[in-house]
């Protein structure tokens, strides 16, 4: 048995130093996201889905997908994330005031999310299901990307339902989230 760790453990190292040689990080998530998917697969067929071995491979799965799902919303929606988590921390803080500040970048946020996230996020699930040899982990992928950004866009009009940012012009051209949740399961890839 303990042939069997460490041999997992040399299989890990591997596919990281293969991993490794592509220049992007991107690259590196789907080579790893890929292999993991098939190890896994392989190992579940010969052992039980509670062994230590599958629940191994599963967490580095899990892990490298979140951060993938990360890397992929980032360029079309990064300026939007860093806002949130910016504005969330001044929330908490009890520094909401200084939001007033932030009216050109908040309309600059609205604007840009509304002209560009419907071929931001075709774009985004062409690029999974391009990339992932498993079409079920290609569509829970997609999935988790989607989720997130529903998720996203609901902290994002709670910020700006705070008193400092009520009354910016800019909210009348705010996708609306029950729209944007009906626009994005269409692109919830079917079996």
């Amino acid at each position: 048995m303990q042939l069997l760790g460490q041999l997992q453990v040399e299989v890990e190292n591997f596919v990281l130093r293969v991993a490794a040689e592509f220049s992007s990080r991107k690259e590196q998530l789907v080579f790893l996201i890929n292999n993991y998917d098939m190890m896994l697969g392989v190992l579940m067929e010969r052992a039980a889905d509670d062994s230590k071995e599958v629940e191994s491979f599963q967490q580095l799965l899990n892990a490298r997908t979140q951060e993938f799902i990360e890397e992929l919303l980032s360029p079309p929606f990064g300026g939007l994330v860093a806002f949130v988590k910016e504005a969330e921390a001044l929330i908490e803080r009890g520094q909401a005031e200084r939001l007033r500040g932030e009216e050109a970048r908040v309309t600059q946020l609205i604007r840009g999310f509304g002209s560009s996230w419907k071929s931001s996020v075709e774009s985004l699930s062409q690029d999974v299901m391009r990339s992932f040899t498993n079409f079920r982990n290609g569509t829970s992928i997609i999935q988790g990307a989607l989720t997130q950004l529903i998720q996203l866009y609901h902290r994002f009009h709670r910020v700006l339902s705070q008193p400092q940012l009520r009354a910016l012009p800019a909210r009348a051209e705010l996708i609306n989230i029950h729209h944007l949740m009906v626009e994005l399961k269409k692109h919830k890839p079917n079996f």
